[in-house]
């Protein structure tokens, strides 16, 4: 199946859905989608000489003679219900002191990670504990965006230790 009919994508609303290579029952991809996104990537690996970790890995299921299998994990979702489910898929799924084995071929991590994902209790009493900064007109605020390579808990802890 490569498509959904006119009459299952009114149902469906938004969905969760995962990407299984079936050479090894392993999830390698988590989404969110309506109508027939779950569906999208396999025509791209195949329509598009785009390069990526996801894309190559369907190229690489299809020329063994397999095909990708596609799970709707949850579905008549609403869109922010969707992210939110995502998100705990993927930080689940990817957060390295539970799960050292499972490699997602997500580019991007889960809806609003950092600030609602996975925490140690510590990390949590440092979020919420912290003093709040009061920024008047005389101070200037610098936010720097870092990639997804940067340890977020290293830098929670350079920030409980100052």
């Amino acid at each position: 199946m490569n498509k959904f009919s006119n009459k299952c994508i009114e149902e469906l609303g938004f969905y969760v859905y995962s990407l299984i290579d079936p050479r090894n029952n392993k999830i390698f991809y988590i989404g969110k989608g309506s109508g027939n996104r779950v569906f999208q990537h396999c025509e791209a690996a195949l329509q598009e000489d785009e390069e990526s970790l996801k894309l190559n890995l369907i190229r690489d299921i299809i020329a063994s003679g397999s095909k990708v299998e596609h799970f709707i994990l949850r579905h008549k979702l609403s869109e922010k219900e969707a992210f939110q489910i995502e998100s705990v898929l993927i930080d689940f799924l990817t957060y390295p002191k539970f799960n050292t084995e499972q490699v997602l071929t997500n580019i991007v991590r889960g809806y609003h990670q950092w600030d609602e994902g996975i925490k140690t209790v510590d990390e949590i009493s440092a979020i919420y504990d912290c003093e709040k900064i009061e920024v008047n007109s005389k101070n200037h605020l610098l936010l720097v965006c870092l990639n997804q390579s940067f340890d977020d808990t290293k830098k929670l802890m350079v920030y409980i230790n100052e």
